[in-house]
C-alpha cells in the first residue's frame, strides 16, 4: 500500500500543472511585451511609447509570480491603456491585410492584450482555475492563427500596380518621403507610391479627399482631380516625421 502510495504521489508531482488565470496572465503579458519589442525591431523605428509598455509588462509579469493583487491590477490596467491609447493606429493597420508586418503584428498584440485583460479581470475576482483559463488560451492561439493566416491572404492576392508614363512618383523609405514638395498641372492628377518600408504607409491629401494606403513593401497609385493652389500632402500614421506640399499649377 505505501508503495502504491508513494507511487500515486510521484506521479502527482510529475504531472504538469493545470493552467489558470494566473499562468495564462504570464504567457499573454510575456506574449505583448516580447511582440512590442518584436515590432520596433522590424520596423526599424523606435518609438519609445511602445518600449515603455514593454518594460512595464515586464514588470507586471513580475509581480504577478510574487502572487497578490498588485500585478493583476498592473496587468488589466496596462492592457486597457494599450488598446485604447492605440486605437487610432490600430483600427487603420488592421484594416490592409496586404501590409504584413503591420498587419500581423498589430492582430497579434491585440488578440495577446484582450487575452491579457481578459485573464486580468478573472484572476481579480477569483474565478474557477480549470476549464475557463484553459478555453481562453485555445481561444487566444486559435484567434492569433487567424491572424497569420489573414495575413498571408492578403499578402498573395494584392497585386501591386506599376507606375503610368504621366505618373508623379514618390518613394517612402525609412520613414520618409523621397521628396517634400511634387508639383502638377491642374486637372487629374496621378499619384505613384513605393512603400520599401515594412510599414504600412499613406499618401494622404485632406484637402483633395485623397488617403492612398500603400502596404508595407508594396506600391500603390491614385488618381484625383485638383484644382490651383499649395496642398499638404502626409502619411496618417507618421504624419510627424513624413509630409510634404503638393504644388498645382
Amino acid at each position: 500500500m505505501k508503495t502504491e502510495e508513494n507511487q500515486a504521489t510521484v506521479s502527482d508531482a510529475q504531472r504538469p500543472a493545470a493552467i489558470d488565470w494566473r499562468m495564462l496572465l504570464v504567457w499573454t503579458g510575456m506574449g505583448v511585451a516580447v511582440a512590442l519589442l518584436a515590432f520596433t525591431a522590424i520596423i526599424g523605428e523606435i518609438i519609445p511609447p511602445l518600449i515603455g509598455f514593454a518594460v512595464l509588462y515586464g514588470i507586471a509579469v513580475w509581480l504577478v509570480r510574487r502572487g497578490g493583487k498588485a500585478g493583476l491590477i498592473m496587468m488589466a490596467v496596462l492592457s486597457l491603456l494599450l488598446l485604447v491609447s492605440n486605437s487610432p493606429f490600430i483600427i487603420p493597420a488592421l484594416s490592409v491585410p496586404a501590409s504584413t508586418v503591420d498587419f500581423t503584428m498589430t492582430g497579434l498584440l491585440v488578440v495577446l492584450a484582450l487575452g491579457n485583460l481578459v485573464a486580468a479581470v478573472a484572476a481579480l475576482r477569483r474565478s474557477s482555475s480549470g476549464a475557463g483559463a484553459r478555453i481562453a488560451g485555445r481561444a487566444i492561439v486559435a484567434l492569433m492563427l487567424v491572424v497569420v493566416a489573414i495575413a498571408a491572404v492578403g499578402r498573395v492576392t494584392y497585386e501591386s500596380p506599376v507606375a503610368q508614363a504621366d505618373d508623379i512618383q514618390l518613394t517612402a523609405a525609412d520613414v520618409e518621403f523621397s521628396t517634400d514638395v511634387i508639383e502638377a498641372s491642374s486637372g487629374e492628377v496621378s499619384v505613384f507610391v513605393e512603400n520599401n518600408d515594412a510599414a504600412l504607409h499613406t499618401f494622404t491629401v485632406e484637402g483633395l479627399d485623397v488617403d492612398l494606403q500603400v502596404p508595407g513593401g508594396s506600391t500603390a497609385r491614385v488618381t484625383f482631380e485638383a484644382t490651383p493652389g499649395s496642398y499638404e500632402f502626409i502619411c496618417k500614421p507618421h504624419a510627424d516625421l513624413m509630409k510634404g506640399t503638393l504644388e498645382v499649377n
